[in-house]
């Protein structure tokens, strides 16, 4: 249940990866009717976004990730930062920040930092000011598609998300491999099967 959380949160708060060459009509319309696709055309897009997010091979560990990150690793001023996050502000003095919640409950059990002058990494701190993940986003924010990659604050890397728009994105492991696609609430899997919903949309 921790890794669907992990794969909720992304979708929240990224950065933004602007590929000049990608006119390809294939991954430009899947928000509308990938569930038409045939087996081809769908293989077709799955290897095309591998082809551009993995072209260095599989996304690997970041080596010193806690001693690069020391400052960030608690957030001093959590009880502000959660009662304002908890409050629904989307900005705080020179944050962007964002709320979490479990369906139905009031609290939050996480919030999202992102500084505005580095729009290239959001922190995500539990309730207490602990940081758990870290979202590193590539290109010039809010231009699609782009794509992030999410760490655990050991360094290793959870998720691949490549964004084609607000209600569209491709879900890849770490090592490359395909996990599905999301329109709105749904992940659809390359048959077009809904293999999880999403409540945080």
């Amino acid at each position: 249940m921790q890794k669907i959380k992990f794969i909720f949160i992304v979708f929240f708060l990224t950065q933004s990866y602007a590929f000049a060459n990608l006119n390809d009509i294939f991954i430009a319309d899947i928000q509308y009717d990938w569930l038409n696709k045939s087996e081809i055309e769908k293989e077709t897009i799955v290897s095309e976004v591998r082809e551009i997010i993995f072209k260095d091979g599989e996304i690997k560990a970041l080596n010193d990730f806690k001693t690069n990150f020391k400052d960030k690793m608690k957030d001093k001023n959590y009880k502000e930062h959660y009662l304002i996050a908890s409050a629904g502000r989307k900005e705080f003095k020179d944050y962007n920040i964002s709320a979490f919640y479990y369906k139905r409950q009031k609290h939050i059990y996480m919030y999202a930092l992102q500084d505005k002058k580095d729009l290239s990494k959001i922190f995500y701190y539990d309730a207490l000011g602990n940081l758990r993940y870290v979202d590193f986003n590539y290109g010039d924010y809010p231009i699609y598609p782009y794509y992030t990659i999410q760490y655990s604050i050991a360094g290793k890397p959870i998720s691949v998300i490549y964004n084609v728009s607000k209600d569209n994105q491709y879900l890849y492991q770490p090592d490359g491999v395909f996990k599905g696609v999301w329109y709105k609430h749904n992940l659809y899997d390359k048959h077009s099967k809904v293999i999880l919903t999403r409540t945080l949309y």
